[in-house]
Order: structure tokens, then sequence, then C-alpha cells
């Protein structure tokens, strides 16, 4: 068989079913346009989010943009770590604070007629601090300081100290 034998065959086939071939190309033809047209409704939302990430880039490389964030970041973890050092410094250094301050005025004398006398005690979280004692009288006042360490003082305390002292233990 000649090649003349196939086009002859081919014409003749096309002939008799020019419709039926006319059909088919068509549908093919609206497959083909409705593929392109997903796939082109595709290629516009991701063109659509590429463009928002990359507004307000101004021509900078993405790579070298995650690369300055990720350096960023290293920055912002290392001053946490600072920071998380220095308030672990100033919570160590704040239990010495005084923090409990407790105080009684009263009348050290049954002839005084106020209470002109006090006694104020200063603690930290430790109970170590000091009382601070002004008995007042007509013609002098004198002023007593005792420690205290670990919430006991090793100088005998008046009631009124003592009170204070229990007070600020306690509480």
């Amino acid at each position: 068989m000649a090649v003349s034998d196939y086009i002859a065959i081919i014409n003749n086939f096309l002939s008799v079913n020019l419709d039926r071939v006319l059909l088919a190309l068509t549908v093919v033809s609206l497959f083909t346009l409705v593929v392109f047209i997903s796939v082109n409704v595709k290629l516009s939302a991701v063109t659509r989010r590429y463009d928002q990430l990359m507004s307000g880039m101004e021509g900078k490389n993405l790579e070298q943009l995650l690369m300055d964030h990720m350096a960023d970041v290293g920055k912002v973890k290392a001053d946490m770590e600072r920071l998380k050092d220095k308030v672990q410094e100033l919570e160590k250094e704040g239990r010495l604070a005084v923090k409990k301050i407790y105080m009684k005025r009263y009348n050290a004398f049954p002839d005084m007629g106020s209470d002109l006398s006090f006694s104020v005690i200063f603690l930290n979280d430790h109970n170590t601090g000091v009382i601070i004692t002004s008995i007042y009288a007509r013609d002098e006042n004198r002023v007593y300081l005792k420690p205290v360490v670990n919430g006991s003082c090793e100088y005998s305390l008046s009631p009124e100290e003592r009170e204070i002292l229990a007070a600020a233990t306690s509480g």
C-alpha cells in the first residue's frame, strides 16, 4: 500500500464521518478551554499572593529579608536572656530590701499626757532589720536602735517592741 492509498482512506473516512469528527474536535477544544481558564484562575491567585508577600520589599531579596529577620530574632532571644538574668538578680536583691514596716505609738510614762513615744520595725523577707524606739520624757528624748536577725533580737525588748516584732514576723 502506497501513501496515496492512505490519504484516500483518510479522505474517504473524513467525508463519510465529517459531522462526527467536527463534533469531537469541538468537544476537545471546549475541554481545553475549560482547563486553560482553570489554570489561569489558579495562576492569578498565586500571583496575587506573591504580590502581597512581596509588597513593601522595595526590591529586596526575600531570602535576605528572612535572614535579617532571623538575626533580629536571635538578638531578641539574647536580650530576653539578659533580661531574665537581670530579673533574677533584682529578685535576689529585692529579698534583702525592707518590706515589713510596723510601728506602735504609746505613752512610755504614766504621768505624760500623749502617746509621744514610739517603736518602729523595718524587716526584709528574711526577717532581718532593725527596731528603732524613741522614748519621750518631759526633759529628754532617747532613741534606741536594736538589730533583728532572722526574727530575733539579742537585746532585751520592751513589750511594745515584742508586739511589733511578733506582728512583723508573723505577717
